[in-house]
């Protein structure tokens, strides 16, 4: 049951955020596609990956990753920040995204306004500490 339940959660969760994205989008001047959206949106998760780490986090070659991050920059999302040795670079999302992608209702916001509706504040503290457990194996499965 606990496997169905957060399927339907799991679900439910990403039509909003699918919603919302497109909602983000809209048809603005210099709107980024769905590609680029996630390309960028991957970007700014990752913290600020080299070309390499972003190509090897997508799976895809970094002649391809090199590509997006082209087209990202042209439309003002990205930049390239260089390292200590100047031999290579780091990639960051501009202020543009930023401003772009953020609003005062964060997606993170409206999953917690739910748990907030849902739970009590001992149930709150409960699922807290069972998503700190949950977190920190993820991120050691995904070293």
């Amino acid at each position: 049951m606990i496997e169905e339940n957060f399927e339907k959660i799991y679900r439910n969760f990403r039509l909003h955020l699918y919603r919302r994205i497109f909602e983000i989008m809209g048809e603005r001047e210099g709107s980024l596609t769905v590609t680029e959206f996630f390309a960028v949106e991957t970007i700014g998760l990752m913290g600020e990956p080299t070309i390499g780490e972003f190509a090897e986090c997508l799976s895809i070659t970094s002649s391809h990753a090199a590509y997006k991050v082209r087209q990202l920059m042209e439309k003002g999302y990205v930049e390239k920040i260089p390292t200590d040795d100047k031999r290579s670079y780091k990639l960051r999302v501009t202020e543009k995204f930023v401003k772009y992608y953020h609003s005062e209702n964060s997606y993170g916001r409206y999953i917690f306004d739910i748990l907030s509706k849902t739970l009590t504040p001992e149930e709150l503290e409960k699922t807290d500490r069972l998503f700190e457990k949950f977190v920190r194996t993820i991120e050691a499965e995904n070293k």
